[in-house]
């Protein structure tokens, strides 16, 4: 709701302006643009790096979840096979074993997530270090007023010439490049 009201009252802004209103596209699209962070990580060399380390990563500990999972099941078809011969303390300490196990599965499978998700969370955090900068030089070079993130959801739609997430990323990937 506030960031519908703030775009409301940018582009009021900007209609109601006379010198804007008489100032050319190219101006315009000087003092607004808009750039798309997640395409600047995607495309970035530090993304792709950090994607495949988290994609390796991912298929680690799934291929993990699988042979416990796998070793659950051999264990729950172990017990269901022996509980005839198998005597009343007995039964029960396996019950336990495998509730245990199935527990202990669960609770990895958890951890896995979270660590996923940690992983992720600090590659997007290092490589944000480095996106700042870049966006603050990017705007002082081209004089925007009026940066848009396009990944918020505020901005629906936006004429590809005003977007800088390229340029962005020149200056994420090589900082001390000029313009």
């Amino acid at each position: 709701m506030i960031r519908m009201l703030f775009l409301s009252m940018c582009l009021a802004a900007l209609t109601v302006s006379p010198a804007l209103a008489q100032s050319s596209n190219a101006a315009v699209s000087k003092r607004i643009a808009f750039f798309s962070p997640s395409r600047a990580f995607t495309e970035s060399a530090d993304g792709k790096a950090a994607t495949a380390r988290l994609t390796a990563l991912e298929a680690d500990r799934a291929r993990a979840a699988q042979d416990k999972e796998a070793a659950l099941q051999k264990l729950e078809r172990s017990l269901e096979q022996s509980t005839a011969v198998l005597s009343e303390a007995a039964r029960g300490q396996r019950t336990q074993e495998l509730e245990k196990f199935r527990l202990d599965t669960q609770r990895f499978i958890e951890d896995t997530r979270a660590e996923l998700t940690g992983v992720r969370r600090d590659a997007e955090s290092a490589f944000l270090v480095k996106l700042r900068p870049a966006v603050e030089r990017v705007i002082k070079d081209n004089g925007i007023e009026l940066l848009f993130n396009f990944d918020s959801g505020v901005l629906v739609w936006g004429d590809p010439g005003l977007d800088v997430t390229s340029e962005i990323l020149k200056h994420v990937e090589s900082p001390g490049a000029a313009k």
